[in-house]
């Protein structure tokens, strides 16, 4: 059905803006990867975020939380970006004595993990706010642009239809852009960051920030060739992924240089490390087990080399 919905929209405009075409196959009210498939109360199914990998790593977040708020005297009120299927709220109340948690999330699929949490679909539900707002694997889930440098000019990915079938094709692209990719190479434009987080800090009064997502700086991502674009179905890279709209997750890397200029307009000591450096500096080594190795490895060599954590305050 998303297949005949995006048809009808490229009949109309002649394309379909790529971040358009992710809107739709991830959000889609009734056939969105996020509203319909990705809403069952276990670990994995198309990929594993760390939480649903082992409780560790709410562990390790929560021990975090926890000296943040004795150091700062901040409130144990906490509100979750995109909480998922509610299994980092999960291992975190059972870690702290929280007094509010709110999940932000289209679905109330964590409610079935985990029931001492408030789920509310967007900022307007919230009052304002003081504590903590965290979030892992939460700004890469944006609708995002794919944009190409070719012979010298900036084009911008869209999807034509020829008969029943799907392609890319490419338009000139003149917004501005904040990380121009080399030439031949892609680099992914997450579209909404803006205004989510202009939305986000007028709630969110004072506290400590933290995101937890994979990607790189600009320097790094603006020559990848390959792109910065992902699409994942079954635990595994899908590359046609114009053949299962809706069945698959679409990604892109975080630009962290992009993210760090929006958030500075509203943080102070604004850090940002790899995920191995801040597992490792908040002693993750205390909450293991003989059991837990192979879970540490992921962690803190596989991830821990993708990802990347960013944290600052908000006075």
């Amino acid at each position: 059905m998303l297949r005949e919905i995006l048809k009808t929209e490229i009949e109309k405009k002649g394309f379909v803006t790529f971040d358009r075409f992710v809107y739709l196959a991830l959000y889609h009210p009734e056939y969105g990867y996020y509203t319909k498939k990705r809403t069952k109360p276990v670990p994995g199914e198309d990929f594993f975020t760390a939480p649903e990998l082992s409780s560790i790593f709410g562990k390790v977040i929560a021990n975090h939380i926890r000296k943040i708020s004795e150091k700062r005297n901040i409130p144990l009120r906490i509100l979750e970006l995109g909480g998922g299927k509610g299994f980092l709220a999960k291992d975190i109340l059972s870690s702290l004595p929280v007094e509010e948690y709110i999940i932000l999330e289209k679905n109330n699929v964590a409610k079935e993990i985990v029931h001492r949490v408030k789920i509310v679909e967007n900022l307007n539900e919230i009052e304002n706010f003081s504590g903590f707002v965290i979030s892992n694997e939460f700004f890469d889930a944006f609708p995002f642009k794919r944009i190409r440098k070719i012979n010298g000019e900036l084009r911008e990915v869209v999807l034509r239809k020829k008969g029943n079938e799907l392609f890319e094709d490419t338009i000139p692209f003149t917004e501005e852009i904040p990380c121009e990719p080399e030439e031949g190479c892609e680099y992914s434009l997450f579209t909404g960051w803006n205004s989510f987080l202009e939305n986000l800090f007028k709630k969110f009064q004072s506290g400590y920030f933290l995101t937890i997502d994979y990607g790189d700086f600009c320097k790094n991502l603006r020559n990848r060739r390959e792109g910065t674009f992902l699409s994942f179905r079954k635990n595994r890279i899908e590359r046609d992924y114009l053949r299962f709209i809706g069945e698959v997750d679409l990604t892109s890397r975080v630009d962290f240089s992009h993210l760090k200029n929006l958030l500075a307009r509203y943080l102070t000591s604004i850090e940002i490390k790899p995920q191995s450096e801040f597992l490792l500096s908040e002693g993750i080594e205390r909450f293991l087990s003989p059991e837990d190795a192979i879970t540490a490895l992921t962690l803190i060599v596989d991830m821990g080399r993708k990802f990347k954590v960013l944290s600052g305050f908000k006075n």
